[in-house]
This record gives C-alpha cells, sequence and structure tokens, in this order.
C-alpha cells in the first residue's frame, strides 16, 4: 500500500468528496423534515476514525489532508451563505493528529449549521459544494 497517490491533486479532491459525503452520511437524515442535527459526545470516536479511513482512501498526506478540510470550511460556508465574518477560523497546532482531529469536528457540527441556515439536508448542501466545483 502506497503512503500518498502519486498525484497530490487527485489525492486532494478524492479526500475532499470523501469527507463532504461521508460527514453528510453522518449527519443523517433523507429530508428537512424531522432532520434532527446529531452532536459529538466528548471522546466520540466517529469523525477521527472517518477521517483515517478517508485519509487513507485517498492515499493523501496528513498536512494536505489539514489544507483540503480548511478548503471545505470555505466552501460550507460560501454553499450555504453563512457570514464568513461570523464563522471561527479553527487554529492550527503542530500535532498534525490533533489538528486534523480537532479540525475535523469543527467541520461536523459546521455542516449541520450549514445545512440548516440554507434549508438543505447534509446530503444536498454536500452535493451543492461539489457542483459549485470544489478547489482543493
Amino acid at each position: 500500500m502506497r503512503d500518498t497517490a502519486a498525484d497530490p491533486a487527485l489525492a486532494a479532491r478524492a479526500f475532499a468528496v470523501e469527507v463532504l459525503r461521508g460527514m453528510a452520511a453522518l449527519q443523517g437524515g433523507a429530508g428537512t423534515e424531522g432532520w434532527a442535527h446529531p452532536s459529538l459526545e466528548p471522546g466520540e470516536l466517529t469523525i477521527p476514525l472517518g477521517l483515517s479511513a478517508w485519509i487513507v482512501q485517498a492515499a493523501i498526506g496528513l498536512p494536505d489532508a489539514f489544507g483540503v478540510l480548511l478548503s471545505l470550511r470555505a466552501a460550507l460556508v460560501s454553499a450555504a451563505g453563512l457570514p464568513p465574518a461570523e464563522e471561527p477560523v479553527p487554529l492550527r497546532v503542530a500535532d498534525h493528529a490533533t489538528a486534523l482531529h480537532s479540525l475535523g469536528t469543527y467541520l461536523f457540527e459546521l455542516f449541520g449549521r450549514a445545512a440548516r441556515h440554507c434549508g438543505a439536508t447534509p446530503i444536498e448542501l454536500a452535493e451543492r459544494v461539489l457542483a459549485l466545483g470544489l478547489s482543493v
């Protein structure tokens, strides 16, 4: 098994698609009616395990994965019509694993807020981001 993909741009794109669709699926709810945004309990491993699987599937390095997650943050804010100045920018810590865990958890919560803000399901929002042309 390779550590990283031969083409970093393809790896970044694959990772972005995996994260968008994976987090949308984790949010649950096929329709906007009755959809309740799940919240993460402290110490829950859903997001770290998901990120780990998506990183391996896309064959992307940890520093590049962090950059893709930041790009997804901007894409979600834009696609949902959230005011960018009101959405915090996550800090990056030196340890790659800790940084990814923190940013992944933040992104999961942002996904729920963004979907509610624009009146879409998480799956619809993920597909909207992809349709708008994701630049990673």
